[in-house]
Parts: C-alpha cells; sequence; structure tokens
C-alpha cells in the first residue's frame, strides 16, 4: 500500500510541475468551477438572506389575522363588522384607555423609481392604524418623524430610501394619482419591515379610492397562551370568521415559499453549468493526458502501477476544482455576501434584504465542486492508464 501511495504522490508533483505547459487549459478548468460555485452561492446566499430578513420581522406576541381562506395580504378582505366584533376580545391586549391594540391595515403597490438606472420597481405602499407603529416593536425612527394623521405623509424603510427616487426625508413624490411628502426614515434591524413606506390607513384608503378596504389586522396578544383560544374564537364566531396566525408563523411560511422559489431557479442553474464545468474538467484532463503520455508511459515501464497513474492524473484534476472552489467561494465572501438584493413576495410587492452566506452553504457548494473534479477527472484518470507502452515510448501521443 505504502508502494502505491509513494508512486500516486510522485506522479501527482510531476503532474503539477508540468502544470505551466497547459496554463491556459488549467485556468479553465479553474475558472469554471469558480463561476459554478459563486453562482450557487449567489442562490444560496439569496434565498438565506431573503429568509432571514423575513423572520427578523416575525414576534409570537402579535397576531395577524387574514380573511378566511387567505394565505397572504394580497388575497384578504375583512369586513369593518368583523373588527367590531373582534374588538374586546378575550387573549387581546388593551392600552391605558382600555381600547384593543388592534391594527387593520392595507396595502398597495406602487411603482417607483430606482436611483440607478431609474427602472421602476413595485413597492408596498402599507396603510396602517393607530396603533401600528407599536405593534412593530423593531421598527425606531432614526431621522425625521412620525406622519400625522389624516395627512398625506409616509415614513419610509431605511433601505428604500438608499435605493429609490424620491424617497430621501423631505421629497416629494407621486404615486398613482396622489401625491405624498417623506417626513420619516425608519429603521428596523435589516428586516422586511424596511422594504416598506407607512402611512395613515384612512388616507391611503381615501387617496386610492379604495374606502373601508381593510385586507389584515395586527393584534398585540395578552401573552403568547392566549393565541390557540383566540384562533378558536375567531374561526367560530361567525361574525367574525377570520384566520389567525402568529405573526412568526405567517413570515416563516413566506420565507419558505419565497426561498423555495429562488432556489428553484438557482439549483437548475448551477446543476446545468455543472454539467457544463465537467465536461470542461474532462477536455483540460484529457489534454494533460496527452501531454504527459511519454511520460506517464517511462514510468509505467519502470515498475509504477496502473492504479498510480490513475491516482496522480485524478488527484490533479481534484486540485485544480479545490482551487477553483477556494476562488469562487473568496469572491463570493468578497463580493455577495452582504450584498443588497430584492426579490418579489408573494403579495407581489418588493422584497428588499442582503445576501447572507454560512458555512452550511458553503459546505454544498464545496460538494458541487468537488463532485465536478470527480466525475471529471475519472475518464482521462482512467485513460492514462491504458496509454500503449510501445507508442509512448516512441514518442507518439495517441491514447487507447
Amino acid at each position: 500500500m505504502s508502494t502505491i501511495i509513494n508512486q500516486s504522490m510522485a506522479l501527482t508533483i510531476s503532474n503539477l510541475k508540468s502544470l505551466r505547459r497547459r496554463t491556459w487549459i488549467s485556468l479553465s478548468l479553474v475558472f469554471s468551477v469558480a463561476m459554478v460555485v459563486a453562482v450557487l452561492l449567489g442562490f444560496l446566499a439569496m434565498s438565506n438572506g431573503c429568509r432571514t430578513s423575513l423572520l427578523q420581522a416575525g414576534s409570537k406576541n402579535i397576531v395577524i389575522a387574514l380573511g378566511k381562506g387567505a394565505a397572504t395580504e394580497l388575497g384578504s378582505r375583512i369586513e369593518p363588522s368583523q373588527l367590531h366584533f373582534l374588538e374586546g376580545a378575550a387573549g387581546i391586549a388593551t392600552n391605558a384607555a382600555g381600547a384593543s391594540v388592534m391594527s387593520p391595515e392595507m396595502v398597495v403597490p406602487v411603482d417607483v423609481p430606482q436611483k440607478t438606472g431609474g427602472l421602476l420597481s413595485t413597492l408596498s405602499l402599507r396603510g396602517i392604524g393607530p396603533f401600528g407603529l407599536s405593534l412593530r416593536p423593531n421598527v425606531r425612527i432614526v431621522d425625521g418623524r412620525m406622519f400625522n394623521p389624516g395627512a398625506s405623509e409616509i415614513i419610509v424603510g431605511r433601505r428604500l430610501s438608499l435605493d429609490y427616487k424620491g424617497l430621501a426625508l423631505g421629497e416629494r413624490l407621486t404615486l398613482g394619482t396622489s401625491k405624498w411628502t417623506v417626513v420619516g426614515i425608519f429603521d428596523a434591524g435589516g428586516s422586511v419591515f424596511e422594504s416598506e413606506m407607512l402611512a395613515d390607513i384612512g388616507v391611503v384608503q381615501t387617496l386610492f379610492n379604495r374606502p373601508n378596504l381593510v385586507e389584515s389586522v395586527r393584534i398585540k396578544l395578552t401573552a403568547q397562551e392566549a393565541l390557540p383560544a383566540l384562533q378558536s374564537m375567531a374561526a367560530d364566531t361567525p361574525q367574525i370568521g377570520l384566520t389567525l396566525r402568529s405573526e412568526q408563523d405567517y413570515f416563516a411560511a413566506l420565507a419558505e415559499r419565497t426561498s423555495k422559489l429562488i432556489l428553484l431557479l438557482g439549483w437548475p442553474l448551477a446543476v446545468i453549468m455543472a454539467a457544463g464545468a465537467v465536461v470542461g474538467a474532462m477536455t483540460t484532463m484529457f489534454s494533460s493526458v496527452s501531454d504527459r503520455s511519454t511520460e506517464i508511459a517511462t514510468v509505467r515501464a519502470i515498475g509504477f502501477s496502473r492504479r498510480a497513474a490513475f491516482a496522480g492524473t485524478w488527484i490533479e484534476a481534484m486540485i485544480l476544482t479545490c482551487f477553483g472552489c477556494l476562488i469562487g467561494v473568496g469572491f463570493s465572501y468578497a463580493v455577495l455576501n452582504g450584498w443588497t438584493a430584492s426579490t418579489m413576495s408573494a403579495d407581489h410587492t418588493q422584497i428588499g434584504f442582503q445576501l447572507v452566506l454560512s458555512p452550511a452553504l458553503v459546505t454544498k457548494a464545496v460538494w458541487l465542486s468537488l463532485i465536478i473534479g470527480a466525475v471529471g477527472g475519472a475518464l482521462p484518470a482512467v485513460a492514462a492508464t491504458r496509454i500503449p507502452l510501445r507508442l509512448a515510448m516512441s514518442g507518439r501521443t495517441e491514447i487507447g
């Protein structure tokens, strides 16, 4: 066994020393693997970042009520009478004046131009009730002030104010046929809330001609344990008939759907690129075997085994692959990690987030790159064991 290992090591070192004769074709293998790794990590980081942004917004003590059967706000409708019967229900927190801490809300998709390129993106203008901001404990105004009830004023997520035109503090913008003034910029700790603009629900209903439209209600619980009883009451009372979920569960489901959609696009693309990289690896390593056929035949003639010839070529492929993987991972951490991106939510509005890499994601990309090297280097390595000694020793480079 030690003899085979020594022979394999000797052939591998010899192969690596001869790389300068095949610099460009070897670099093509390294580059193709690096591209596959970077593309896969880009999609994985996008999925992870989107999930993280959504989950950061969730709280177990806040409940989101939707119309019966609705999975998202887009397909939900809640009548004023339903809100009336819901107020004062057991398990709902109240303020010092005895009012139920609830925020009726609605979302209007609006088009806003990006600062870079001027392309229009669909953003969320959310109308909230008087308790809307207090039901978002991780939201704090960092510049300006809260909007005044009854005024066409908005506060904007910090991320939006950086990326879109007309959303800086003090600016006026037109949304549809209505005009608004940005009076505040808020931070939400990187959560999905930073992808929204907030305004008074009554003003949003009036200016967008949607009187009394409520799509969801945010509710503060007296305690997390009060949710099951409140859910049963809301579902079983005909006058209410709402579906209640904790904010954490709601955003977890939304994160699952959105991240799956991203991965549904990312993995097939990465696999297709990986297949191309395998072909490239084979081409590179067949070229390597052809270039070294005389050397391989010589060492075989003096007693090196077929297994050593196989291992020397296969290990060379794996080393080049690992080098490409290292470059791809390094590029991803240097350029992609923390990069701001956006995608469409289930409500067809923009969700902004940062790409987030993790060791678990890198491990997946590493395994894919190792498969590329293992498969792409296998056939050329077999070919190295089948070089006709007579033809090779006479200086010919045919591979049998």
